[in-house]
């Protein structure tokens, strides 16, 4: 299967977009699979941008595989198709890329906007020498769309997920070394979340320039942005310390874009 599939929507159908569930993970916020329900009513087709559950060898790989598997079953039980999207916690679905209505709408994680994937992550910080080399393998991932998109998979396999800093029990302690240490992690981090949608719009404009939507994750940070026509919109995430974002598109249309819980919430009164 290739990694970047065309979708055609049914006439009027709606379509929506959510992404970074992490299902498994230690951290991620996503309630109860069961509760997601409201989640799919009303909808034809959802998407998951990338990181949909834990599946990368890892501590939480079993529970993201079992769980992300129950929301499969939720899924065919509601009637909903589920479009997944591969990400950098979950690498392992065969989509990097997808392209709606003849390509006037692109969704993707996201971290293939980065060669590095995460260049703020601990696994790039710890392994930049095996990064750096597998990185020069895919010379031509500044013109071919495909192989940059194989190079973001590969980088997603080339190194283990790492949580946390070895060896300090203060948990306190932990997390304060895990978020600023080194220096250029919180640095890479806010710089990230600042030229996100920019770095999108380059992107696009390289890729996909006929693409009228662009819609990614990866980042945890909830965003729009418009260049010229072109509208760019980021998921945000459900985890801790972000908010979960959903898009709704219906014949190539943007009908509503905001915070997931609120819409929830609004479904459950």
């Amino acid at each position: 299967m290739s990694c970047i599939i065309d979708i055609e929507p049914l006439p009027g159908a709606l379509v929506r977009f959510i992404s970074d569930l992490h299902l498994g993970h230690e951290r991620s916020q996503a309630p109860a699979i069961a509760q997601l329900t409201p989640l799919l009513q009303g909808v034809g087709m959802l998407v998951v941008v990338g990181d949909l559950a834990e599946t990368r060898t890892c501590a939480w790989q079993q529970a993201g595989i079992e769980q992300r598997e129950a929301l499969r079953r939720l899924c065919r039980e509601q009637g909903v198709q589920l479009v997944e999207i591969s990400g950098n916690h979950d690498p392992d679905p065969p989509a990097l890329m997808a392209r709606f209505w003849n390509g006037r709408v692109v969704a993707m994680h996201g971290h293939a906007l980065y060669k590095e994937v995460a260049p703020w992550s601990w696994e790039y910080l710890r392994n930049k020498g095996a990064c750096r080399q597998l990185i020069a393998a895919y010379a031509d991932a500044d013109t071919n769309l495909t192989r940059r998109l194989e190079l973001s998979r590969e980088m997603c396999q080339l190194t283990p997920p790492i949580m946390r800093r070895e060896g300090i029990r203060n948990p306190l302690l932990r997390g304060f070394m895990h978020c600023f240490w080194p220096p250029q992690r919180p640095a890479g981090i806010v710089w990230s979340w600042l030229t996100c949608g920019w770095k999108a719009e380059y992107f696009a404009r390289r890729f996909f320039p006929s693409a009228e939507t662009v819609i990614f994750g990866h980042l945890h940070r909830s965003g729009c942005w418009k260049f010229g026509k072109r509208q760019i919109f980021n998921t945000g995430a459900w985890f801790r310390h972000a908010t979960p974002y959903v898009l709704d598109m219906r014949d190539a249309k943007v009908i509503f874009y905001g915070n997931l819980l609120t819409k929830l919430a609004d479904k459950s009164n």
